[in-house]
């Protein structure tokens, strides 16, 4: 295996280890705005963050893989074309996901404190975009790639 494809190895443990982790603690800090989970126990509400970090960080890791098809690189530079495309991309997921969660399924409900920004909560829209970018930055940062 040469250096090229260990770097590459380690960038993508790297990604879904962070974003599993941002994740992970961005789903907790907003578990009090959605309504069941102020009624939750911690040995079931625990294993429910986790379920959820996981599937997120395996949703940033669609999101990166789409941008690296739109930018025609696996390993893409972060520059603002790219951040954008991701950006656009988990926002979209994001809301897709809340907005059919929430008002269609009626999956889940949030508490009043919960602010909304079109029919969503702002935290969730904002969540894969910020969590994902992030992600991104620490990866590339640790695997020994520039972040310019």
């Amino acid at each position: 295996m040469n250096g090229h494809t260990k770097q590459r190895i380690v960038f993508f443990s790297l990604f879904y280890l962070c974003s599993f982790l941002l994740n992970f603690l961005w789903e907790s800090g907003q578990g009090v705005l959605y309504t069941a989970h102020q009624e939750l126990a911690a040995r079931e509400y625990v294993p429910m963050m986790v379920q959820m970090a996981l599937l997120d960080a395996l949703s940033l890791t669609g999101i990166y893989l789409f941008t690296s098809f739109c930018a025609r690189s696996l390993l893409w530079p972060p520059h603002i074309r790219n951040i954008a495309v991701f950006s656009f991309a988990g926002l979209v997921s994001a809301w897709t996901v809340e907005y059919i969660s929430v008002n269609l399924l009626r999956a889940w409900s949030y508490t009043p404190d919960m602010p909304l920004l079109f029919m969503v909560g702002l935290g969730p829209l904002l969540q894969l975009a910020v969590t994902g970018l992030a992600a991104i930055f620490m990866a590339r940062r640790q695997a020994g790639f520039s972040n310019e």
